[in-house]
């Protein structure tokens, strides 16, 4: 008989936190850190994280993190700590449901070392169920607690999954309003914080979606989007080189001509040189 690979409960609380400084630590089980009530913050990955009433973090297994919650503001949570083990007495398996569902392979698979999530697929009321049912020690509950486990599982890996299509629609929406404003306005003067103040969003998470989505960042794309505007106009018009620049949104010429040969090779001059004599 094979052994079977399931979550096991190691450790589960709640708790009304008061001003509270953890120290840094790692574990091998996977945490889930539910808010209840009250705010709080989290260090982790070298990052601030800050958790609200019904948002819940879910740390990997052997990452560095701790607990902040400042003075004045308490915060209560749900605290549920598994790990992986193997026996005889689960009736299935993580490798199996894993199959059935890729929302819980990604889940578990992905490389990231925690999410944070807010709570809209009832996770809190799966956390609460199976907290009980651990509490209760029935001989003979094991099977209840085993499905309990999938039913949390699966909900977070639901939950995760709707809110990153949420999120990755929404920033899509973002960029292409962000797109719409540079072509139609690259012969002006583009900062990354005018391009904020179009969409509402902070520059900085801004300037994050936008590589992630265009695997360039805002400056590096204006910037060759102005290079093929002027390759266009040294190779359709008659326009003079010197006030090309001008056309896409560059400052000075000497400036135009440094950059246009940085991408191209040739200086402007050169590059319509080169084209005229083509056509000729």
């Amino acid at each position: 008989m094979k052994l079977k690979t399931f979550p096991e409960s190691v450790y589960y609380y709640y708790k009304e936190w008061q001003e509270y400084n953890m120290n840094l630590h790692e574990h091998r089980a996977i945490e889930i850190m539910y808010v209840i009530k009250g705010k709080c913050k989290v260090e982790i990955d070298n990052k601030i994280v800050e958790l609200r009433k019904n948002q819940y973090i879910f740390i990997h297994s052997n990452v560095p993190h701790r607990l902040i919650v400042e003075k004045k503001h308490p915060c209560r949570m749900l605290n549920v700590e598994f790990e992986w083990r193997k026996d005889r007495n689960h009736f299935t398996n993580i490798n199996t449901l894993m199959k059935h569902d890729e929302r819980l392979m990604e889940m578990f698979l992905d490389d990231e070392k925690y999410f944070v999530l807010k709570d809209v697929d009832y996770v809190y009321n799966h956390l609460r169920s199976l907290v009980l049912e651990l509490d209760h020690k029935i001989p003979g509950n094991e099977l209840i607690i085993d499905i309990l486990f999938i039913q949390l599982l699966t909900s977070v890996a639901k939950n995760r999954t709707d809110q990153k299509e949420h999120i990755n629609a929404a920033n899509e929406y973002f960029i292409n309003q962000v797109l719409a404003y540079i072509h139609e306005n690259y012969d002006y003067e583009i900062k990354v914080q005018d391009l904020a103040k179009v969409v509402h969003l902070h520059p900085s998470y801004l300037h994050r979606i936008f590589k992630q989505s265009m695997k360039i960042t805002i400056t590096e794309y204006i910037t060759k989007l102005r290079i093929e505007k002027a390759k266009m106009l040294l190779v359709n018009t008659e326009i003079p080189v010197t006030e090309i620049s001008n056309y896409v949104g560059i400052n000075t010429s000497q400036y135009f001509s440094n950059i246009f040969k940085k991408f191209t090779g040739l200086s402007p001059s050169k590059y319509r040189e080169y084209f005229q004599d083509l056509k000729s």
